[in-house]
């Protein structure tokens, strides 16, 4: 048997940080819209007639022998794997195959993705109903056992789902609502957005955490910011089920200028040059992706200005990534 798994990765709009355990509890609820993008992670898993498990990361260049699933232990780069090998516990030998396109350190969940892949491919394999809030729940659960410190769930939504969404986290759990379907907004941000490549690599979990202390040490305006933050969430849902650009463009911008002091880092004179070149040519917003530090950023700017803007990414040293938003998430095949 043969499973194949393909899952698009993410950027996010508004109110990142609001999905991370307990801070949405402690705001009353939280809000994140974000949106699958066409950068993907692939599972392949083959079985195999002995009890051998074969790990390969393709794009990294690693390799794993196991001799049986009782011999596997936990660690390393791969260690994501494992530990999702560990919980779905599969009874045979494997050849797994993974593969993400996003740079390393990109900040649009390339981790999270090829997590969601991995766990839909091995409850395919053994037998599991594919529900996706058990791997959403589940697979916050497991990245929490390999980061060490708490993690948050925006990530996991647009590999399963697609498209763009709002995504409510409460204390009954989460909902997940979509804000593309049939209405042509995909097309409408996809001729405005540029996706690029900072060039600096980051981790999100540590600013995450970062942000969370200051929450919870009530460290300068971080509190008053995060408020900020979810109210710009709720707005941005509003101004893409009405279409607003101009609004949209206005609350990019407002929840970058929010982040970037919410924690020391999220920001960096890198970071400050290259937004200040796209500005000059014309964008109208720019972020960081995910909780920021470096990894890739969204440009947002009128149709008629993009090709003008990527060129100053370029030369402010920005990667472009061939990015689009996509409406279709979680792709499984079976052979």
């Amino acid at each position: 048997m043969e499973i194949r798994a393909k899952v698009p990765m993410r950027v996010d709009l508004a109110g990142g940080t609001l999905d991370v355990y307990p801070l949405y509890l402690f705001e009353g609820g939280g809000l994140t819209v974000n949106a699958a993008v066409d950068i993907f992670a692939e599972v392949r898993i083959a079985t195999r007639a002995d009890p051998r498990i074969l790990i390969h990361s393709d794009d990294l260049d690693l390799h794993e022998e196991h001799d049986s699933f009782d011999a596997l232990r936990p660690g390393g780069s791969l260690s994501l794997v494992h530990y999702a090998l560990q919980y779905y516990r599969p009874e045979m030998g494997l050849d797994i195959h993974i593969r993400s396109e996003a740079p390393q350190g990109s900040g649009i969940g390339a981790s999270s993705a090829l997590l969601m892949a991995l766990s839909a491919a091995l409850c395919e394999l053994t037998d599991r109903e594919i529900c996706y809030q058990h791997i959403i729940d589940t697979g916050a659960n497991i990245e929490a056992q390999v980061i060490g410190i708490p993690t948050g769930k925006q990530d996991y939504f647009p590999p399963l789902y697609g498209g763009i969404s709002s995504i409510w986290f409460g204390i009954d759990g989460w909902q997940v609502e979509c804000l593309s379907e049939g209405n042509g907004l995909i097309d409408l941000l996809n001729e405005r957005l540029i996706v690029s490549f900072t060039g600096i690599p980051h981790s999100s979990a540590v600013t995450n955490w970062a942000m969370l202390k200051s929450y919870i040490e009530k460290q300068g305006d971080t509190v008053a910011r995060m408020g900020e933050i979810k109210e710009i969430a709720h707005a941005m849902r509003q101004c893409l089920i009405d279409q607003d650009l101009p609004q949209f463009y206005e609350l990019v911008d407002r929840e970058w200028q929010l982040r970037r002091g919410l924690a020391e880092g999220v920001t960096t004179p890198d970071i400050e040059r290259i937004m200040a070149g796209a500005a000059q040519a014309g964008a109208a917003a720019s972020k960081i992706c995910g909780a920021g530090g470096g990894g890739c950023m969204i440009t947002i700017a009128e149709p008629e200005r993009v090709g003008a803007v990527k060129d100053a990414l370029q030369d402010a040293g920005a990667l472009i990534l061939p990015a689009c938003l996509v409406a279709p998430g979680l792709a499984l095949d079976v052979s």
